[in-house]
């Protein structure tokens, strides 16, 4: 098995190597939706999509679609009101989280002020849903108000369970689950139906986007630990500092021969750059990283297993070997 921190493999930022030409349309759409916009609004957007991102949510609907046939219009509107809705998740959850950084520049509450942050993400939002209910695209409308009530509830729950170190394994994938599966896995769903897929093939993708983001977000978890700073854009262990008790502290803290003395360092917010350090190595020679690991690989060859009852096409081939970028990614 791969070590976690030998990755090899990332996937490109959507402004530097867009591989599919559709994102281009995406891209444009994007811009498009921002120029609109007030100045202040305006240029803080325009500041986020041109600080790059993969671009996941609406690669995954227009891939998703395309398993059915090729691409439709319909498709495209529900590709960017996915990624409208997660860059509005973004901007808010950077004042939820007090972030002064994002993708390496400076965030819109750190530049502007909270106020026009939660507006500007308000206005993003509102854009999603402009485009959704102009085309009349009512099912993949759906689909994403689930999402986003979930990902309020995640939030929420997150908030809650700060600094808790009793966080069970489970909670911690309903968290996830609500915090990042559902919006993958509606942007799957959305692609599919969008394109006439039966709805046994729609749950396929379902499940297929949830385990996609149980892996994904296990990765983003231990990069949180092995990442270089200069690519993930945050310092190491930012989540842990922050009180956020993920899947390798989980695993460390259940480890008799590590465990008390982590939990002892924890309680006591003891966490100074040195120990940091510290707690980094114990996650390493406890297995507990690697452990973490195995779990995100198991989730990405569930979400395989998802796709085997879709019929053969480059779009589901691509959807199979994504599950083993997200693994190997590095940012």
């Amino acid at each position: 098995m791969a070590s976690p921190d030998m990755a090899s493999v990332t996937i490109k930022s959507a402004n530097s190597a867009i591989s599919f030409p559709e994102l281009l349309v995406v891209e444009e759409r994007l811009r498009e939706s921002f120029l609109r916009a007030g100045d202040t609004i305006k240029d803080s957007c325009l500041l986020l999509l041109d600080s790059g991102g993969k671009r996941l949510r609406p690669l995954l609907t227009l891939q998703s679609a395309q398993c059915f046939g090729p691409l439709n219009s319909a498709a495209l509107d529900a590709a960017v009101a996915a990624e409208l809705i997660h860059m509005a998740s973004l901007i808010h959850d950077d004042v939820i989280d007090h972030s002064d950084r994002r993708r390496g520049i400076p965030t819109i509450n750190s530049q502007r002020g909270n106020q026009v942050a939660v507006l500007a993400g308000d206005y993003v939002f509102a854009e999603a849903f402009r485009i959704l209910a102009n085309k009349h695209l009512l099912t993949s409308m759906s689909y994403l108000v689930d999402a986003i009530q979930s990902m309020c509830d995640g939030e929420v729950q997150q908030a809650e369970q700060r600094c808790d170190l009793a966080v069970e394994p489970s909670q911690y994938f309903q968290r996830i689950a609500q915090k990042t599966g559902i919006l993958l896995a509606s942007c799957c769903c959305s692609g599919a139906a969008s394109a006439g897929a039966n709805q046994k093939a729609v749950e396929a993708l379902g499940q297929y986007g949830m385990n996609l983001g149980y892996a994904y977000q296990i990765i983003d978890d231990i990069l949180d630990f092995t990442g270089n700073p200069q690519v993930t854009g945050k310092p190491a262990a930012a989540d842990l500092v922050n009180g956020y008790i993920t899947l390798p502290v989980i695993y460390l803290l259940d480890k008799p021969l590590y465990g008390p003395w982590a939990r002892d360092m924890l309680q006591a917010r003891d966490l100074s750059p040195a120990n940091v350090q510290r707690i980094i190595q114990a996650l390493i020679s406890s297995g507990a990283l690697n452990e973490a690991f195995n779990t995100a690989l198991h989730c990405a060859e569930t979400a395989v297993q998802a796709l085997s009852s879709l019929p053969p096409s480059p779009s589901k081939t691509f959807l199979s070997e994504l599950t083993q970028t997200i693994l190997y990614r590095q940012a």
